[in-house]
């Protein structure tokens, strides 16, 4: 399930907030989440929100999944 328009909305404010100085490089998110667009849909043009994980165990192992589809890429687990 992706994240919902308010979960991204609020990480984005409390990055921000951190941030400041990356406000300007953020306007297009901020654009596309207050457009009506569903900004998670593969659909979605020019852009759309996707998210991944990084997987590390107690040892230091990162988990990479090659994804046969990009080419045999090795990405790490979630969306593109």
């Amino acid at each position: 399930m992706p994240p919902s328009r308010a979960h991204i909305r609020e990480l984005l404010t409390a990055y921000i907030d951190r941030h400041p100085g990356e406000r300007p490089a953020l306007g297009p998110l901020l654009e596309a989440l207050d457009a009506p667009c569903e900004v998670t849909s593969r659909a979605t043009l020019p852009g759309h929100i996707t998210c991944s994980a990084a997987l590390i165990d107690h040892d230091g192992r990162v988990l990479h999944v090659r994804h046969n589809a990009s080419g045999g890429k090795w990405l790490l687990p979630g969306v593109h």
